[in-house]
């Protein structure tokens, strides 16, 4: 119960719309029940059959007997008056009128609950939505994207199809069971306090049958996970799966995936399915035993029930079946949901580790130095950087190199905090990073990286990413600075082509300058290089380069490259081996020294 109440604390803002959905639901009850009410009249009037009539108009008093005396009153008169045949169209035109108000006001409660339906899945998706994009880099790399992907389509859904369709049934099927057994109770107690023996025995055998859902459920939307983190790795890397010919090896592992979902929900969906059957045919059992035991009571005079009442009751008690059939299968509907709802909730309780302190200290500009001081970091139980002290002045070039794993691009990425430091500190202007505000630091990092990553939207809105609100003239200027525009102008819509998904309809060198162009035009003051460059042909390199050129100029730039031919004019070079500063200087400098960076130079034969 207390997942569904934190679930319907989503709802909270709605809360108006529960008044309204009760009584739309309690009229639609109300005229209901006039239908089989006025069952009883009809079928008298039909069979000459009935009590005696009533010819003295009742006296007002708030009260079921009123109602009926004034109706039996009404009814005798229009007989009396104008015959039995415009009474029976009098209490049929009454029928239709009740059975058109009661059909409305249904529709406008299902409308009222569509309403909380969508806005409620609304809010759990932009929750969800908002909580995947404040986690840390961290989070990402610790968790499959399937079971993110599932998380925000197969359990939502799992919620609105199960949760919410369970909410709607506890909302209006205990009104109508109250309401209409009140109705068979009020004209043969004998009768309807005999049908309340078999609700317990019906219900326990249902209860039975769901109890082990639950885990079922829990089991096959795992299952549910891994083929869509299976699929999406497949089609991912498709281009490595054709050409290491592993098509027939993934084949094998989907299917495997697969006929385990398919046995667990083969059990599952057994369960589920018993429950309807079961239910049906106790409610059948009970509907004959019911005309038996009736029966026997009118027949020998113990029921005030006559011929015409009797069936009018049966008309009832057989509407009374499926609310309770929904109400017993609530439960298991309601299992489905709530393991639905703890995947989800254990993805929303999951704490942001990288946050704005309590009183974040706001800085627009870069003006002194960035530093790191005495820095350390660990992935988990593996050291990655220990003791890094390094200043690079405002305005400087500073390159990192070293092999593979040295440490590189995660020194990068604490600057922007997508990870925080583990001891030490980095200083902007003297202020540790981890005291500022996370949107004003980062306003002040571009970042251009070997995985020049493009959304499926426009050239335009790609190049805008970090500023929306920028002019045609800005971004055009900024493809202009990257070397971008002269391509983007050959093709067929220009600055409004799609790019595809992850830039897949432009070649490595236009996704790079797009990406350079998208840094331009962001303007922040440190620019994060990494491996820009590693990636490309030798033409594309070489316009790439100049565009790098272009955007390094008066930043304060940290250059990431294998290729040391790229750095060989930074203004301090740091040489990274496993996680240390081994040397820094100069490219000459570094070079005489005829040390770790010389060897690496020497490695790629660069002169």
């Amino acid at each position: 119960m207390r997942t569904l109440s934190r679930l319907v604390h989503y709802a909270r803002p709605l809360h108006h719309i529960f008044p309204e959905y009760i009584v739309y639901t309690l009229l639609g009850i109300v005229f209901g029940l006039m239908n089989f009410t006025l069952l009883i009249p009809i079928l008298q009037l039909l069979f000459e059959q009935g009590h005696a009539p009533v010819t003295e108009k009742p006296v007002f008093h708030l009260s079921f007997d009123y109602i009926r005396d004034a109706f039996n009153y009404t009814f005798n008169t229009i007989i009396t008056q104008h015959g039995k045949f415009n009474a029976l169209a009098f209490v049929c035109g009454l029928v239709g009128i009740s059975i058109l108000l009661a059909n409305v006001f249904r529709y406008m409660a299902v409308r009222v609950l569509l309403r909380l339906r969508l806005r409620l899945m609304e809010a759990v998706r932009v929750r969800l939505y908002e909580k995947y994009l404040q986690q840390s880099l961290s989070y990402h790399h610790n968790q499959s994207k399937g079971d993110l992907l599932m998380v925000m389509t197969t359990e939502v859904q799992e919620i609105e199809s199960s949760v919410v369709s369970g909410l709607q049934v506890l909302l209006r099927d205990p009104f109508v069971v109250v309401a209409y057994f009140g109705i068979l109770f009020y004209w043969s107690p004998q009768l309807t306090l005999f049908t309340l023996i078999f609700l317990p025995v019906t219900g326990g055998i249902i209860s039975a049958i769901t109890r082990q859902l639950k885990k079922l459920n829990y089991f096959s939307q795992e299952m549910m996970s891994s083929i869509i983190s299976q699929t999406d790795e497949s089609i991912s890397g498709i281009r490595q799966v054709q050409s290491f010919l592993a098509e027939q090896l993934m084949n094998s592992r989907f299917r495997g995936i697969n006929q385990r979902f398919s046995r667990h929900s083969k059990h599952l969906f057994g369960k589920k399915e018993l429950a309807a059957p079961i239910s049906e045919v106790l409610g059948v059992l009970a509907a004959l035993t019911l005309i038996l035991f009736g029966g026997y009571l009118i027949l020998n005079g113990k029921s005030n029930l006559g011929g015409s009442g009797f069936i009018a009751y049966l008309a009832l008690y057989t509407q009374i079946i499926q609310p309770l059939k929904n109400l017993s299968q609530t439960s298991s509907t309601l299992q489905r949901g709530i393991v639905a709802c703890e995947k989800i909730f254990r993805v929303l309780d999951t704490n942001v580790s990288i946050t704005n302190p309590p009183q974040p200290v706001r800085k627009k500009s870069f003006d002194r130095e960035l530093v790191f001081d005495r820095v350390s970091f660990r992935y988990k139980e593996t050291r990655v950087l220990q003791d890094i002290r390094l200043t690079i002045p405002k305005g400087k070039t500073v390159a990192l190199v070293g092999e593979s794993g040295s440490g590189k691009s995660t020194l990068a990425d604490l600057i922007p905090r997508f990870y925080d430091v583990e001891e030490g500190a980095i200083l902007v202007d003297g202020v540790n990073i981890r005291n500022l505000d996370l949107n004003d630091l980062r306003s002040l990092v571009a970042i251009v990286s070997q995985d020049s990553f493009l959304f499926n939207d426009t050239v335009y809105n790609n190049i805008a990413l970090g500023r929306p609100d920028a002019t045609e003239a800005e971004v055009e200027e900024a493809a202009r600075v990257a070397n971008a525009h002269g391509f983007i102008g050959q093709m067929e819509e220009g600055y409004n082509t799609l790019t595809g998904e992850r830039g897949v309809k432009l070649s490595g060198g236009q996704r790079q300058r797009i990406s350079i162009a998208r840094a331009v035009l962001k303007n922040a003051p440190i620019l994060i290089l990494d491996e820009a460059t590693s990636a490309l042909d030798t033409e594309s390199e070489q316009l790439v380069q100049e565009a790098l050129q272009h955007l390094m100029k008066d930043r304060t730039s940290l250059v990431i490259a294998h290729r040391l031919s790229t750095v060989r004019h930074a203004d301090e070079i740091i040489v990274l081996h496993r996680g240390k500063m081994v040397e820094r200087g100069t490219h000459d400098s570094l070079l005489a020294a005829q040390g770790y960076y010389k060897r690496l130079v020497d490695l790629q034969e660069v002169k």
